[in-house]
């Protein structure tokens, strides 16, 4: 008798144990919210950062060519709009970081940049830079001396990078990097590709190395072979940096865009050179353009999972927003969970906007002027 309480006291522990990590195993639920209406189409320059110093994450969006703004968050249900400034010299490109370094965070749109006040009721102050007009913009610190650079890309001018100096107020320092394309290195496509301590850049169908470590000379590398070559938008992507499978070097996460059934798969930087990659194919033929995709670990299990969302080209009936969680950490198997609907998605950013420990994501609209926050529960459900 002894020992047969004994069996089903083990199989009662168990049971419990077992329901415990199948409640702890559920994927979070995502809760819609509208930030704002813009009253303007066509919104790009996505950036999460904290403007006021209030230690949260605010959200930045602008229109092509005109007006900026900067939403401030105070709850889920409560943004409250900013203009940054107008005529804006970007397409679609812009990234916010601290230009000058007072301490402040700055918006860079293209050729024009926008000094913070520091408080919420002064004007920001517009500066013209001598940038390209950007269809993709962000930041690394190419050369090492603990301060940023920006990147910029446009199909018609080329890729560069600018080196700021001491003076951002005037025209920065370009280097033409190649060629441009229809985007390619947005989100995050700066990183050590080749494993020598320096930053390299992809974008999308080829990487440049950083040779000098000093961002003034480049070498292409055509290794990375994964996007549509032909057509308008040829070789255009979203593009993501970082270690999908956790074995110390860094890995290429690509989406195509700009097209009507667009791909997914991360390449897998096999020698930790960038010379051999192996393609890990996640979603083929989708009906959606894939003109979203945000890194993260969205469900708190220690992996990388991949959120996508639905750009313009997509039919109406398709847009979707979807996190693709990393099931067993390594890349190599995939489940799809549905946490947007009928819903379009440019350029969305994500972070942990109200500060409870969990990645939530940003989003807006193209064809109308819709900004809107994708709250996740995973912390509140807990």
């Amino acid at each position: 008798m002894k020992n047969e309480a004994q069996f089903f006291l083990i199989l009662i522990i168990s049971a419990a144990l077992l329901n415990k990590l199948n409640v702890n195993a559920q994927f979070p639920e995502f809760t819609f919210h509208t930030i704002g209406h813009t009253e303007q189409m066509m919104l790009g320059q996505s950036s999460l950062a904290d403007l006021d110093n209030d230690a949260d994450l605010d959200l930045i969006v602008g229109a092509s060519g005109s007006t900026i703004w900067w939403y401030e968050y105070k709850s889920a249900d409560n943004w409250k709009m900013h203009i940054i400034g107008d005529d804006a010299y970007t397409d679609k490109g812009g990234v916010a970081f601290d230009v000058n370094g007072d301490g402040h965070i700055d918006q860079v749109s293209g050729g024009t940049w926008y000094k913070n006040p520091g408080n919420k009721t002064d004007s920001w102050e517009r500066f013209e830079n001598g940038v390209i007009f950007s269809y993709d913009n962000i930041i690394a610190d190419v050369n090492s001396d603990g301060k940023p650079e920006l990147f910029a890309m446009s199909p018609q001018d080329g890729l560069f990078v600018y080196f700021i100096g001491d003076k951002p107020e005037k025209s920065w320092k370009k280097v033409r990097i190649g060629d441009g394309v229809p985007g390619g290195i947005f989100p995050n496509g700066a990183g050590d590709i080749d494993s020598d301590g320096d930053v390299d850049l992809v974008r999308s169908d080829v990487w440049y190395d950083n040779i000098k470590g000093d961002g003034t000379k480049w070498l292409v590398h055509r290794t990375i072979r994964y996007v549509e070559s032909t057509g308008e938008f040829a070789r255009s992507s979203r593009v993501h940096l970082a270690d999908m499978d956790g074995d110390g070097d860094i890995d290429v996460i690509q989406s195509t865009s700009n097209s009507a059934s667009g791909n997914m798969a991360w390449h897998e930087n096999k020698d930790g050179k960038g010379i051999n990659w192996y393609t890990h194919h996640i979603a083929t033929e989708t009906e959606q353009d894939l003109h979203s995709l945000c890194i993260a670990d969205f469900d708190n299990d220690g992996d990388l999972d991949i959120f996508s969302g639905a750009g313009t080209m997509t039919g109406e009936l398709y847009k979707r927003g979807f996190i693709w969680e990393n099931v067993e950490g390594k890349g190599e198997k995939w489940e799809k969970h549905e946490i947007l609907f009928k819903k379009e998605c440019v350029d969305a950013v994500a972070g942990d906007i109200d500060g409870d420990g969990d990645i939530d994501i940003c989003s807006k609209t193209w064809k109308d002027d819709e900004v809107y926050y994708l709250q996740n529960m995973l912390m509140e459900n807990k």
